[in-house]
């Protein structure tokens, strides 16, 4: 059973959410914004009107820290602003305590907190990984600087995977490309225990679960995307897996169930 122990102060939001045993899960608030419902692709003006009727969206980002087989893992780590150390820190923990970073996919929203300030290693103490198809995308085929420049603080302690691979003792890797071509979940499993980390899986649940069809400007494939998002969720239903999400509006987590051609949360 999950309970949510949350607390909100103008937006800034920080959320322990307990599972009786072994793994808990501290939900980091990074930002919040209302993107305009033009970056939705899939829906018509009268979809988009019946679930945004001002046409402003409410936006996101998070990160997780999950304790699980004895081992305290960062999910993704929010924009460069520092704020998800800084969350970390009213959680009794600091930057250096946190070993093992694991990314969902190398957007800005996910990677971008692990540089400070000054550029350097915001988590001086911690190994990375990433998806090997992840890295090569962003790094190799688009050469982009800021991704190179962030893994570079890391060197010596970026380590790839592939879909499929059990990343940590109770993690294990699931291909959701699409929204990124390296794109990947995290299946957690303690004893009975399981939580499904969806990285950029949905954004907007609000009209992604009852239109799943609906993707988002900013997937690179957006049919694979939303046949991913089907897949998991599908998954998700069929074994009743609670899911969390980096922009599902905070805590940030789901209880899925299908209804007709989508989901509803409950």
């Amino acid at each position: 059973m999950i309970k949510f122990f949350a607390a909100l102060l103008f937006c800034v939001c920080t959320s322990v959410s307990a599972w009786a045993g072994n793994m808990e899960t501290v939900t980091l608030f990074d930002k919040q914004s209302h993107p305009d419902t033009s970056i939705l692709m899939g829906a018509d003006a009268e979809q988009k009107a019946k679930y945004f009727p001002d046409g402003k969206m409410e936006g996101n980002v998070l990160a997780f820290l999950v304790k699980i087989k004895g081992r305290e893992i960062l999910f993704d780590t929010g924009l460069p602003d520092g704020r998800i150390a800084a969350e970390l820190k009213k959680n009794g923990r600091t930057a250096g305590d946190v070993k093992t970073i694991l990314l969902t996919h190398l957007h800005r929203d996910h990677y971008g907190g692990l540089v400070d300030a000054s550029g350097k290693a915001a988590f001086p103490n911690a190994a990375v990984y990433v998806s090997r198809a992840e890295r090569a995308y962003w790094v190799d085929e688009k050469k982009d600087v800021n991704v190179i420049h962030a893994l570079a603080q890391y060197a010596g302690r970026v380590h790839e995977f592939n879909p499929g691979d059990k990343v940590m003792p109770g993690v294990k890797a699931l291909d959701t490309s699409g929204h990124t071509p390296g794109h990947v979940s995290f299946l957690l499993k303690n004893g009975r225990e399981t939580l499904l980390i969806l990285g950029d899986l949905i954004h907007f649940p609000r009209i992604q679960l009852p239109l799943p069809e609906v993707a988002v400007r900013y997937d690179v494939d957006p049919d694979k995307a939303v046949q991913a998002r089907k897949r998991i969720f599908d998954y998700a239903c069929e074994n009743k897996i609670p899911v969390a999400g980096m922009h599902i509006p905070f805590p940030g987590t789901l209880k899925l169930k299908k209804t007709g051609t989508g989901y509803e949360s409950y």
